[in-house]
């Protein structure tokens, strides 16, 4: 992970153990507006009761002072504040900090249902944005948060762009549309609901902060979002400080999963399965086949410290990954790892350093090379061009192609901005009606891709870190990165912020 600072949300249950095992089925009273105006002790009256720590059926005055005491002590003993029973200043501070919304406390009412899903592909939907960060910000704070439990689990996470998901993410502000009023600016930041069917599950974000990637004023959504995704899951809060589920936000660096959110997240669905992940390390010097020159490795030009690709495209059944000169090889089974790197100048000498697209003839096996304005076909170690791609047929406003998709023997989709066409190879030219839009054909994938290519049935839809996978029905069923879900990379931490 990098050096950058994160804020870390941490938030505690308020169990004897020390690490928050699951539930039977919790109703997760949210606390409404805080009112104004009180005086300091109803305002901890009424935290205590909204947050589960002070029973609300009292049948003395007596009774109700001793229940205040305990209550407060049980408060100070989930915070790791001194025991005193009395409302201090360092109680009533902590009350008035930053929190999650759900209870602490977890003995009341009871939601229909056990506290963990019944499978393990979850599925997710993004109802709507807040004004503070740009959509695809947004997308890769929520993608970086579901990971964070796909690290340590057998969980993994789909996207929906429409209909029901499991998990239902929205901003709202107050009465936002649940028996759960946000409070405004400050205070409660968030709230998630158990698993379960209609609006459990679901997680809702107040817009009324100000949400922020982590850095300086405001509140990090990665982190929040994280905390929250673990109450989707079946989490309870921790009393563990340094924990994700501690029921208070607080301003750390260098966030890392903690053994106690492991250990409750394993407890509900086990360990992630397969071998233990290991950091990229520099990749062996390898010989392409076609060329007898081995190419060193600069551990720069390791394969996953690449950011972003100039090209992807299938090749021979292997999926080969373009950038800056370079590239990488990765066979279908995905077994072998990946190859490389290798010099484009070896392989394909006439090629410019940055190509933009590429695609390999089915029929013939020619490779179509695109870069800029001009495109190569390669026959074997023969080459015909540089050529214009306007002798393809493409409009003299197209600077480039970037991404292409088979579609059938002899066919291939060009893509371009908001539009794709369809060339047929054999004839090198357009074919009538196109250009076509995009998105009216391959709904929910972005407009502004920068590479497009197929993958063991699949089409695929990137753009900067990330993909948007499509199936055969033109629908997508996964949004991830390139570098850990397609390239099997793997980061000390889990996490990046870059």
């Amino acid at each position: 992970m990098g050096s950058a600072s994160i804020a870390l949300l941490v938030l505690g249950m308020c169990t004897m153990e020390t690490w928050s095992l699951p539930v039977k089925s919790v109703f997760v009273t949210f606390p409404g507006d805080v009112i104004k105006n009180m005086t300091d002790m109803e305002m901890a009256d009424n935290y205590l009761k909204r947050f589960g720590y002070m029973e609300t059926l009292q049948r003395s005055g007596f009774e109700s002072m001793v229940s205040t005491t305990r209550a407060l002590k049980r408060l100070q003993r989930q915070m790791g504040l001194e025991e005193t029973g009395r409302l201090d200043k360092t109680t009533l501070d902590t009350m008035k900090q930053p929190r999650c919304g759900v209870p602490d406390v977890r003995s009341y009412k009871t939601f229909d249902g056990d506290l963990k899903w019944d499978h393990h592909d979850i599925t997710y939907r993004i109802l709507n944005y807040s004004p503070d960060m740009d959509a695809s910000s947004t997308d890769d704070a929520f993608t970086r948060a579901f990971k964070v439990w796909s690290d340590v689990t057998p969980l993994t996470f789909h996207r929906l762009y429409d209909g029901d998901a499991d998990i239902m993410i929205s901003f709202g502000k107050a009465n936002h549309g649940d028996p759960y009023p946000f409070d405004g600016k400050n205070g409660l930041l968030a709230h998630a609901y158990p698993p379960g069917e209609g609006i459990q599950g679901d997680a809702h974000f107040d817009d009324d902060e100000f949400w922020t990637l982590g850095r300086g004023t405001g509140y990090s959504l990665f982190l929040v979002a994280a905390h929250e995704f673990g109450h989707a899951l079946g989490l309870d809060h921790s009393d563990v400080k340094e924990a994700l589920m501690f029921p208070m936000y607080s301003y750390i660096e260098n966030f890392s999963l903690h053994e106690d959110d492991v250990e409750g997240i394993q407890y509900l669905y086990g360990p992630k399965t397969g071998p233990d992940p290991n950091p990229p390390g520099p990749t062996p010097v390898t010989t392409d086949p076609i060329s007898t020159t081995t190419t060193p490795v600069d551990p720069t030009s390791d394969v996953c410290q690449v950011t972003t690709f100039d090209t992807i495209t299938e090749i021979g059944k292997e999926l080969h990954f373009f950038k800056d000169g370079s590239y990488w090889k990765m066979s279908s089974n995905d077994k072998a790892g990946v190859k490389g790197p290798f010099a484009m100048s070896e392989r394909w000498p006439a090629l410019p350093a940055t190509i933009d697209s590429a695609f390999e003839d089915m029929q013939t096996k020619k490779l179509y090379f695109f870069a800029g304005t001009q495109f190569w076909v390669y026959t074997g170690k023969k080459v015909l061009g540089p050529r214009s791609i306007e002798k393809m047929g493409l409009p003299s406003s197209v600077q480039r192609v970037e991404g292409s998709l088979q579609r059938g023997k002899g066919t291939v989709l060009l893509f371009s901005g908001e539009n794709y066409w369809r060339l047929n190879v054999k004839e090198l030219k357009m074919d009538k009606g196109y250009p076509r839009v995009t998105d009216l054909i391959f709904s929910g994938v972005p407009k502004d891709v920068h590479d497009v290519f197929q993958h063991k049935g699949h089409m695929y839809f990137c753009r900067d870190r990330f993909y948007w996978r499509m199936n055969s029905r033109r629908q997508v069923d996964q949004v991830g990165y390139i570098k850990y879900d397609v390239l099997k990379c793997s980061d000390a931490s889990g996490l990046r912020t870059d």
